[in-house]
């Protein structure tokens, strides 16, 4: 029997003919799966488009594993272009896997192999010809490790205890509101902010994502009703996010993904969630039983609200530069900033406040169902858990990226630093097509995790549905030991770690190329036992009641 991908590949290539009978979409090597679960065993994996091809269990003694092929990669082996249309860069919605030794049958006179080539984002090429400025950051701002004592932080997860937390914290906003979002797109946030904020001043930066499948509002109806209610105290732009048609310039290639807000200056909320209905579902389980099962469509997400001025003024640096930077290259008539007198490069098209400018037309568009994964519920939860203060936590560590090195170097020394538990929850970790210096970071942060498991620390790692067989294969390649160390949960949107009890990783950032080094994204790591403890014991709660050893198809 071959082992390697090398030796199965040739398999593969000596087997055209028995490989490329009707139905069949594409061939490669991979892992076996049985029972919906990764094997170690090595495979010739073929995507089918209908369970009904007559084709071989096995090869020379290499086992054949047949998978329908999901609508999505469908649409991506059938059609490279129009995937690439319908899909576009979406952070949130997770990836078709793509190998760089996958093959494709072509059709014509005779059916043969063709490379299975790389989608050419042509709909976003247009826009991506737009002019790109360098990254700063602020004058002056640190992101260097704090030491604190004492500092109160209110812990929560969604969709436990995520929504009242984030309540009361805006609710207790006395004079300003400064916020960085990749989605806002929840009535009831939209409504909280609106009434606590009458007579104070808000200061926002939004991103342009597809819209929510679970939204109320688009992101531009968000900022219109604010526009309307807040007038000259609202200060909005829209972020400089490449493909962006609101944005003249880029600075983010994929996507202004952060989940921050700072309160008057002294509180920061950090998250990995955004103000939208999955990831802030307005429910309470904690306290009203009638809400658990409303909650097994939520999404698990994290939070933490940190009371340190330090911290949080760290956080506001960033955010206000990121406003002043895309203000000043927004198209004329995006931004909302009431120093720009109303008649002064406002597009027209509505009544508004003195100063205010008004909104260009909608750009959001619903999310293509063929690239959409169904929605999902997690199995019934064992239990909800409350939100918690802790006092103890002796040093905070922002991490924000693009800026260079910050989140890969400090959350690599994160797991270099486990000597007995690693448990991870993400949303997915996408290992590229090929190896690249883009794709290094994430290569460093995956490599470091397999060293942990090969020196006997406990690792576990949860995942979404997103993370589908292709991804858990690539792992598995990697070094991982995908077969025992990883479960499935539905509706996992966390990007949270947690290392021997002791210290915790909360943030915005999703294991992809981009996610660990070119979106704008933000997080903290906490040296708190007791902020250790609360997300352990929810994550074990996952691993034992809501996770499972099933994955979907690419």
């Amino acid at each position: 029997m071959t082992d390697a991908a090398s030796d199965i590949d040739s398999v593969i290539r000596a087997s055209e003919a028995a490989l490329t009978v009707p139905g069949v979409l594409s061939v490669r090597p991979g892992y076996l799966f049985r029972d919906g679960w990764i094997t170690d065993e090595r495979a010739i994996v073929v995507t089918v488009s209908d369970p009904a091809p007559s084709l071989p269990t096995s090869l020379e003694g290499v086992p054949v594993d047949v998978r329908v092929a999901s609508p999505r990669k469908a649409l991506q082996v059938q059609d490279p272009g129009e995937f690439a249309r319908a899909t576009g860069p979406a952070p949130d919605l997770g990836a078709v896997p793509e190998f760089a030794d996958e093959l494709r049958i072509d059709r014509g006179v005779n059916a043969r192999f063709v490379p299975l080539g790389a989608p050419e984002h042509s709909l976003a090429e247009p826009l991506a010809a737009k002019p790109e400025l360098d990254y700063t950051a602020p004058a002056g701002a640190s992101l260097a490790p704090v030491d604190v004592s004492g500092v109160s932080i209110t812990l929560s997860a969604s969709p436990d205890s995520g929504w009242p937390t984030l309540s009361a914290f805006l609710g207790a906003t006395s004079d300003t509101l400064t916020v960085g979002m990749y989605d806002f797109t929840s009535a009831h946030v939209l409504q909280t902010v609106e009434t606590t904020l009458k007579g104070k001043k808000l200061r926002i930066v939004l991103d342009h994502p597809s819209k929510n499948p679970t939204a109320d509002q688009t992101d531009e109806t968000t900022v219109s009703d604010l526009v309307a209610d807040l007038g000259d105290d609202l200060e909005q732009a829209w972020a400089l996010d490449r493909m962006d048609p609101l944005a003249s310039s880029w600075v983010f290639p994929t996507a202004y993904h952060i989940k921050v807000a700072v309160r008057d200056g002294k509180t920061v909320w950090v998250s990995s969630g955004n103000w939208n209905n999955s990831n802030q579902p307005d429910i309470d389980p904690v306290t009203t039983p009638g809400d658990a099962t409303a909650a097994r469509s939520g999404d698990r997400d994290w939070h933490v609200v940190i009371e340190h001025e330090g911290i949080a003024s760290t956080f506001e640096a960033f955010l206000l530069h990121d406003l002043e930077v895309a203000a000043a290259h927004d198209v004329p008539g995006a931004a909302h900033d009431p120093a720009v007198p109303a008649g002064d490069g406002a597009s027209s098209g509505g009544d508004g406040a003195a100063g205010s400018r008004i909104l260009t037309p909608a750009v959001a568009t619903d999310l293509d169902p063929r690239v959409a994964l169904p929605a999902v519920q997690t199995p019934p939860f064992a239990q909800f858990f409350a939100s918690r203060v802790v006092t103890d936590t002796t040093r905070i560590t922002p991490v924000l990226t693009p800026d260079a090195g910050v989140y890969v170097g400090a959350v690599k020394d994160l797991v270099d630093s486990a000597t007995t538990t690693l448990h991870m929850q993400f949303q997915y970790i996408e290992l590229p097509k090929a190896s690249s210096a883009a794709s290094a970071p994430l290569e460093s942060l995956v490599a470091a995790i397999v060293a942990r498991q090969k020196a006997g620390v406990d690792v576990k790692i949860i995942m979404s549905e997103f993370e589908v067989a292709g991804f858990l294969e690539k792992l598995e390649a990697a070094g991982l030991d995908v077969v025992n160390s990883v479960k499935i949960q539905n509706n996992v949107h966390n990007k949270g770690v947690v290392v021997d009890g002791a210290r915790v990783l909360v943030s915005s950032q999703n294991w992809s190329s981009a996610g660990v080094s070119t979106n704008r994204d933000a997080g903290v790591i906490l040296d708190s036992a007791d902020a250790a403890d609360y997300f352990e014991t929810i994550f074990q709660h996952d691993w034992a009641n809501l996770a499972q050893k099933k994955a979907l198809n690419d």
